[in-house]
């Protein structure tokens, strides 16, 4: 008995496109004086120290220059950046938030608190600040960059256009307002004008990994695997710490069929990052596709360990229980997909391929039921009811199932032979023989046609 396979995203939401926030590191300085005090020293080898990209000491320096004149908002802030070039985001907005007590004017602070609350998924606080930057300083290309991020996240497409177009009027080179306008008009499906902005923008920047990574986003979406590997390839040489370019790698050597070397990258993926959820459930997918369906449960048993509410998961690791012939385990795994999703039509669908299967028809025909009331037109599963109904003997229901779907689909030509089965069944010979012809004519060969309907009932 077939059932669904593993449940896969649409192309556009499993390529993940990369957020582009900023492109360098703006500090800020003190004002020019003779005679420096100790705090300021400390605070311009910070500067030094950031400018070398050596931010653990920056920060040291910064530490210090803070417990010598707690008042300079310039310490502040640059320590924030040091510490947002770490990962240490939380620690930095709350330096951000000090440097603007100290100067509340200071509209890089709001910019910088603003990207730094973008990168953690905080798009309205984002916008917050980004609205304050903006005001303090209309001419920041940055400021508007980064709100057309955080709008865009909060589904505000046309502000978000407007914002980064914005950027770009104020200043044509700024080149990740060119590579953030590419995700807009990619979500926006105008997928030229996408790729006229990540092209300028990798024109303007040669080495701007973002850029090179959403270029290849789009290319895989729109199924130019060949162009998606190029520009991953650049990608992974300038930014070899991201798993999403290797997991996005290896779904366009999967669409290429070149499975080994997709199951490479998503291994790649998760030596980069072993908590990278979509590696495991891409490579998962992948094993099914190779019949390596062990393989497939350990990925989709370490993904539940990341996500153990995630009903897909335990759909796939199912759907290999199931191709591996360990019914009772499918069966387990189906029903924790239905308790977590009661509305997947698929997980009901599989659900009762199990309990079939596994010989449980009165089961199965209720979990046909199930999948039928989210989804009256699944083929599948009115036919697999029929299908039971007619083991069962109830073949007036099975005839009902088969009129909707020949409904549905008048050329499904297993319809009119499970239909057949029936009507032969209740003893109604010219109504079977009518369907057996209709059946023939969509192309199924006659002697078979004949020797299903002499069967118990059709096989699937």
């Amino acid at each position: 008995m077939s059932l669904f396979r593993t449940m896969r995203s649409t192309l556009r939401n499993q390529v993940k496109l990369g957020l582009v926030i900023a492109a360098t590191i703006v500090l800020v300085g003190l004002p020019g004086c003779f005679g420096l005090s100790e705090a300021e020293e400390r605070y311009n080898n910070g500067v030094i120290l950031m400018q070398e990209g050596r931010f653990q000491e920056a920060i040291a320096e910064f530490d210090n220059a803070i417990l010598l004149d707690q008042s300079l908002a310039a310490a502040f802030h640059n320590r924030a950046l040091a510490k947002e070039s770490i990962g240490r985001l939380a620690e930095a907005i709350k330096d951000y938030t000090q440097s603007i007590k100290l100067e509340p004017d200071l509209a890089l602070a709001y910019a910088n608190r603003g990207g730094a609350h973008n990168k953690l998924g905080e798009f309205q606080s984002a916008v917050n600040d980004l609205n304050q930057a903006v005001r303090l300083d209309d001419k920041s290309a940055m400021a508007y960059t980064g709100r057309g991020l955080a709008l865009l996240n909060l589904g505000n497409v046309d502000d978000a256009l407007t914002s980064l177009d914005q950027a770009i009027d104020l200043d044509v080179e700024y080149f990740p307002a060119y590579a953030n306008r590419g995700i807009v008009h990619a979500q926006l499906g105008e997928t030229q004008l996408a790729l006229s902005d990540y092209n300028r923008a990798i024109q303007l920047n040669p080495d701007y990994g973002p850029a090179y990574r959403n270029r290849g986003f789009e290319y895989l979406a729109q199924g130019e695997p060949e162009l998606a590997i190029a520009d991953l390839n650049r990608t992974i040489e300038i930014e070899p710490g991201l798993p999403s370019s290797y997991v996005n790698r290896g779904l366009a050597h999967a669409s290429l069929g070149n499975l080994n070397s997709a199951v490479e990258d998503y291994g790649r993926a998760i030596s980069v990052d072993p908590t990278y959820l979509d590696a495991y459930i891409t490579r998962g997918s992948t094993f099914d596709d190779m019949g390596r369906f062990e393989e497939a449960i350990s990925d989709y048993a370490t993904a539940l360990q990341l996500a153990p509410d995630s009903p897909t998961l335990y759909f796939n690791r199912g759907a290999s229980y199931h191709a591996n012939g360990d019914l009772p385990k499918a069966r387990a795994d189906f029903e924790k997909a239905v308790m977590l999703d009661p509305n997947s039509a698929a997980a009901w669908y599989n659900l009762g391929v199990a309990h079939q299967d596994l010989g449980e028809l009165d089961r199965a025909v209720t979990d046909y039921d199930q999948a039928i009331a989210i989804d009256p037109e699944n083929i599948n599963s009115l036919v697999n009811r029929a299908l039971v109904n007619s083991t069962l003997g109830n073949h007036s229901l099975a005839v009902a199932d088969m009129d909707r779907v020949v409904e549905i689909d008048p050329t499904y030509a297993k319809g009119y032979l499970v239909r057949a089965n029936a009507f032969a069944k209740l003893g109604l010979e010219a109504m079977s023989q009518a369907d057996i012809d209709r059946a023939v004519a969509l192309g199924v060969d006659r002697a078979r046609a004949e020797m299903s309907i002499s069967e118990p009932t059709p096989s699937p």
